[in-house]
């Protein structure tokens, strides 16, 4: 792979085993069950840079069999475990260039002639990564009040 290229285009690029698809999960070494075709299905979804007619090009399958894997609850929750591990990854870029976004920002502030586009820029930055901020304060919250309600009794709350 040269330097260049994104690390999804090698995975695109391998050709699926030709049933590949329509291998069981029983029959799958994976410890989720997952073909090989599911796993590059996955890791192409989790990406966003694909739609799903391209995804199937790619992955020599039809747009039926793309959505029967994405029903599948052990592929779905995969997707949504990568796209989480990206958006994590954005948080923290977006956390590192607040400061200096902010810092930029005041020093825009007491120039003469602004430069707009910076400005625009740097004010994306700090509210980006403040809006990010706010929902991961609030996903935390959420996690805290369901295991707080998992832990009380069933019959804590008598149906009338």
């Amino acid at each position: 792979m040269s330097d260049t290229a994104h690390p999804l285009e090698s995975v695109a690029a391998e050709k699926p085993d030709t049933i590949g698809h329509l291998t069981p999960p029983s029959s799958v070494e994976d410890p989720d069950g997952l073909s090989p075709a599911e796993r590059r299905f996955i890791d192409l979804s989790a990406s966003g840079e694909f739609a799903m007619e391209e995804i199937a090009a790619k992955l020599s399958v039809s747009s039926r069999t793309l959505r029967r894997w994405k029903a599948r609850p052990a592929v779905s929750s995969q997707i949504r475990a990568r796209v989480a591990e990206g958006m994590a990854l954005a948080r923290a870029v977006l956390a590192a260039g607040a400061s200096r976004a902010a810092r930029e920002l005041v020093g825009l502030a007491e120039t003469a002639e602004p430069d707009h586009a910076r400005i625009a820029a740097c004010v994306a930055i700090v509210s980006n990564a403040t809006k990010l901020t706010e929902v991961d304060d609030l996903a935390a919250e959420i996690a805290e009040i369901r295991a707080t309600l998992s832990a009380l009794p069933a019959n804590r709350f008598p149906r009338r």
